[in-house]
């Protein structure tokens, strides 16, 4: 089970991702989440934005992404509402690699990978591709999630909770 999640959708990712291996391709777009391989809408929508307290404690979103971006950090208590409200949190290496504060970003994928982790929040560690020169390997995004403290088993579980909906 190899999943990715990408902003932008083109038919020259989706193949190149296709020959990767990735069994899902999941397209992020205005606050929702299409799987593209099946051309088939998620469940629940996705959130990114200024209030992901309330958002996470209401259970208003099915997935949460940016957070990195955004400079949010996760706690302990947000952390249970995560796993209490089945919320999954995306986080996209293209964020690190387009930040022009690589510091601050990094510290927070730490902060909330190494949480996450800990409390067995469902996490995909994504391309976050908007071209096909940003499409990482199922292998890179494995190393992604481990440099930032997420291990290998939570990635599969997520994955396959994920998978189901």
């Amino acid at each position: 089970m190899k999943i990715d999640v990408i902003r932008k959708n083109s038919t020259e990712i989706l193949e190149k991702l296709k020959k990767l291996g990735f069994d899902s391709v999941l397209l992020l777009e205005e606050q929702k989440i299409k799987d593209i391989t099946k051309d088939k809408e998620m469940e629940g929508n996705a959130y990114s934005g200024k209030d992901y307290d309330f958002v996470i404690r209401k259970g208003k979103a099915r997935f949460i992404y940016d957070l990195e971006v955004n400079g949010f950090f996760l706690n302990k208590g947000l952390c249970s509402k995560l796993k209490e409200n089945r919320i999954t949190v995306i986080f996209s290496f293209s964020s690190l690699e387009k930040s022009d504060n690589l510091f601050k970003v990094y510290k927070n994928l730490l902060i909330n990978g190494k949480l996450c982790n800990d409390y067995g929040i469902n996490c995909l560690y994504s391309s976050g591709s908007e071209k096909p020169s940003d499409i990482k390997s199922f292998f890179q995004l494995c190393a992604f999630a481990e440099e930032f403290g997420y291990n290998y088993k939570n990635m599969v579980n997520s994955m396959e909770s994920i998978k189901k909906l």
